[in-house]
């Protein structure tokens, strides 16, 4: 039977659920408290994993694949960095209907934040492209620079390889059911910035600088039976917004306006990230610029260097995340959240929506929610209008 996802709150029948490196990975550290920090982290990170699997499966029927590892993991460890294990497997590909898309590449977006980050001066102003760190500095910090984005790209690529490395088995599997695997080397065709709304598609701009008509146009190419439509969200759009049922959205604050989008639909707004203003994270501010955060991880400096020379691109920047929308609809009156939150338990109360919590005890280190460690490959419904009067 060939797999299918027109909209996210049909039936979810197969999906995938990320898998973090076991124990044993970390017997590189040499330090023994850091070493046993990391490998409680993966214990409790599967075990956590292994609860939403328990709900997912076992309540509710859902066939789970997992990502698999290579025989010699020391082939994860390239140029110096460990691959990102295959946490969050939302962000590589999705299902458009009966097509399943890949990008090649890596996040154009994401690599120059990864690299900038890494590289930028103290006194230097954060710039958000490439294109507008060149324009603004001095051409002698600029070249050199430049040049040593384009060694990073290529690094970028060959871990981005490695990553997909982990779902070959998965990619086989959809070929065998009868799905397209179709590559693309637009790298927001994912399911952390494509919404599936039956009829309509709607993706998410990755910065403020994002030609909407540009991108518009190329979807158009590429989506030529949907009805495409770009919103300002400037990241995930799985970390800004949840449409979770036909007619009700969870949101931000500071989205832009759903009236071209989903007109009518009420939409309930949760409040920023509070993150910065939370006693037990005041550690994390200080020492990682709120970048991740472990209990205590202020008294292991060891485990600081550990992050920060070896396992950057691991983390992303989690005192901008709200995770209490980024949320699973396993149909339509069931979701899967990691942590209570009355206004979104209020609001799925009125249409009659059951709130299940799964707690992701780590996801403040690993950046990732309910919605991101999952990527649903199947589910049972059929192509529908499901947004109406659209001006």
């Amino acid at each position: 039977m060939t797999y299918s996802v027109h909209q996210h709150w049909d039936p979810l029948d197969t999906c995938l659920v990320g898998k973090t490196y076991p124990p044993e990975f970390y017997s590189w550290i040499k330090n023994v408290k850091t070493r046993n920090r990391f490998e409680s982290l993966a214990e409790e990170t599967e075990e956590d994993y292994q609860n939403l699997i328990k709900l997912l499966s076992g309540k509710f029927g859902v066939n789970v694949m997992r990502p698999e590892f290579p025989d010699d993991l020391e082939s994860l460890f390239i140029d110096e960095k460990w691959v990102q294990p295959p946490t969050a497997p939302r962000d590589y590909f999705t299902m458009i209907g009966e097509q399943f898309w890949i990008p090649d590449v890596p996040n154009a977006s994401h690599a120059w934040s990864v690299f900038y980050r890494q590289n930028k001066q103290e006194k230097w102003p954060w710039y958000v492209r490439p294109v507008d760190f060149a324009s603004e500095m001095p051409a002698n910090i600029v070249d050199p620079l430049l040049q040593k984005f384009e060694t990073f790209k290529k690094f970028d690529q060959k871990h981005l390889d490695a990553k997909l490395g982990f779902y070959q088995h998965v990619f086989e599997h959809l070929h065998t059911q009868g799905n397209d695997i179709m590559r693309t080397d637009l790298d927001f065709v994912n399911g952390c910035f494509v919404s599936r709304m039956g009829e309509d598609l709607i993706f998410a701009t990755q910065t403020y600088y994002d030609d909407k008509q540009t991108l518009l146009e190329l979807v158009n190419k590429k989506f030529p039976q949907y009805n495409n439509r770009v919103v300002q969200l400037e990241g995930h759009g799985d970390s800004c917004y949840c449409p979770v049922t036909p007619g009700l959205i969870i949101s931000l604050y500071d989205v832009a306006t759903y009236e071209d989008t989903y007109p009518d639909w009420e939409v309930v707004y949760l409040p920023d990230s509070e993150y910065a203003h939370m006693k037990e994270f005041s550690a994390s501010m200080k020492h990682v610029k709120g970048r991740w955060f472990l209990p205590d991880f202020e008294k292991d400096t060891n485990l600081i260097h550990t992050v920060e020379t070896y396992l950057d691109e691991w983390v992303g920047e989690v005192h901008e995340t709200v995770f209490d929308l980024n949320i699973l609809v396993i149909d339509p009156k069931n979701i899967v959240v990691s942590a209570h939150n009355e206004i979104v338990e209020n609001a799925c109360a009125r249409y009659g929506i059951d709130v299940h919590v799964v707690p992701f005890r780590h996801k403040y280190f690993w950046d990732c929610g309910i919605h991101c460690i999952t990527n649903d490959l199947n589910r049972h419904g059929i192509r529908k209008q499901v947004i109406h009067n659209v001006l």
